[in-house]
């Protein structure tokens, strides 16, 4: 199995994302550099497959699949797979030995969890075999982990091995200051398409000290996420803060349901079907930063306010699954809208920063059907209000949710994700 990397003790790892401003000579470096990553990944998964027929046909065993021993077999046969079918010039020299090595590596990783999953070692949905990749399907990304990678101290450049200096639209800045006071350390730098746009990932070594600034540190709050709102915040005697959802793709939707007909009614692989693919990412790309903007400010303002943060452990994967119900796929498109999962995966390493305190309530505590005055629990199905049996208490559904996580973190929380029957 392959390692993670594990930072000394006081530092943490962390990634800055910047869009990048290339030339024209230097997106189609970084294009080549995509196809290559995805070359690497097919025939690593082509010598992975061989390797399992070879196996139960002849009944011979190769070694276990590693990074180290496909980069040195990929290594003996570039020169014939990295071959221009027309000229038949070998083009591997042109692209940088770390696209190569990212594929591999991609494959032998997608192999593991392959293992782990059918072994039942790894939670969550069955994962199955890793698949060749296609250009124009494949979310196109390359990763440099050596060589020439770093920040440039003019706060506007970023260079990478081959490539080379590539300008960056927003200010550097943060990460540089960090760099030359010797407090963090370029580790990779990952480079991804994302609509018509090429972002940077720099992956850093920080150190990062744990931050007393907690505003109350003895607050302890109960965060419901849901797709009515964003977020639920309150304490124990009642609501704090109502955050509203930005619902990204709900207002994308008439304009998404424009183009998509438009296209539909284009040839594919003309310019003008290009042009409404363009249009379509473009639109994908900002619903996601819309998204993701809100919850980051969501998720930084409740770890630096507040003491101890109670959330819920939902099954966001599971709840997107439902079938059958009326109005299912519109819940299940709200469900993904609001991205459920994503407040709590975000809270989990920003509460450390920061030094507040995360508690995940488990998985099937009833916070939005218990009362929180009485304690009674009843059924109460997706209404939005809900009166209590036995005290008539009138609830509404996030703001009685939260309460009740708030409480939760009084008296310890629940951490568990058992179910219990």
């Amino acid at each position: 199995m392959p390692r993670r990397y594990e930072p000394p003790e006081g530092w943490v790892v962390q990634a800055f994302s910047f869009a990048l401003d290339p030339t024209g000579d230097q997106l189609v470096s970084i294009h080549r550099h995509f196809g290559a990553r995805r070359k690497a990944f097919n025939w690593a998964v082509e010598q992975l497959k061989a390797d399992l027929v070879t196996y139960h046909v002849e009944g011979v065993e190769s070694p276990a699949p590693s990074h180290y021993r496909l980069r040195k077999r990929w290594n003996q046969d570039k020169h014939d797979v990295c071959r221009n079918v027309e000229t038949h010039k070998v083009w591997w020299p042109e692209v940088s030995k770390e696209a190569f090595s990212d594929g591999v590596k991609g494959a032998v990783d997608g192999y593991w969890r392959w293992q782990k999953s059918r072994s039942g070692k790894l939670a969550g949905k069955r994962i199955g075999f890793p698949r060749f990749k296609k250009k124009g399907r494949d979310q196109d990304r390359c990763t440099f982990s050596t060589g020439a990678m770093r920040v440039e101290p003019d706060r506007r450049h970023l260079t990478v091995p081959v490539i080379g200096t590539v300008r960056t639209q927003e200010n550097t800045r943060r990460i540089e200051r960090l760099i030359a006071k010797g407090r963090a350390k370029v580790l990779s730098i990952t480079l991804r398409r994302r609509g018509d746009r090429i972002m940077a990932s720099v992956r850093v070594a920080v150190l990062r000290s744990i931050q007393p600034g907690v505003v109350d540190p003895a607050d302890v709050v109960g965060v419901d996420v849901g797709v009515r709102r964003l977020a639920t915040v309150a304490t124990r005697d009642g609501v704090l803060d109502r955050v509203a959802n930005p619902r990204a793709l709900q207002c994308s939707l008439a304009e998404l349901r424009r183009l998509n007909r438009q296209r539909s009614r284009r040839a594919p692989g003309s310019r003008r079907y290009r042009r409404s693919n363009q249009q379509i990412s473009a639109i994908h790309a900002r619903v996601a930063n819309i998204r993701s903007h809100h919850i980051h400010m969501l998720t930084t303002r409740l770890a630096k306010t507040h003491g101890t943060v109670v959330v819920e452990g939902l099954d966001a994967s599971g709840m997107l699954r439902q079938k059958g119900l009326p109005g299912a796929r519109a819940r299940r498109r709200g469900l993904a809208d609001a991205a459920l999962g994503e407040p709590r995966r975000q809270l989990t390493y920003k509460c450390p920063w920061y030094g507040s305190t995360l508690v995940v309530a488990d998985r099937w505590y009833p916070s939005s059907k218990t009362c929180h005055g009485c304690g009674c629990v009843q059924d109460i199905g997706w209404s939005e209000h809900w009166t209590c049996e036995q005290c008539g208490a009138v609830h509404q559904r996030d703001d009685n949710a939260a309460i009740n996580l708030a409480r939760l973190g009084d008296l310890g929380g629940v951490a568990s994700d058992t179910p219990r029957w």
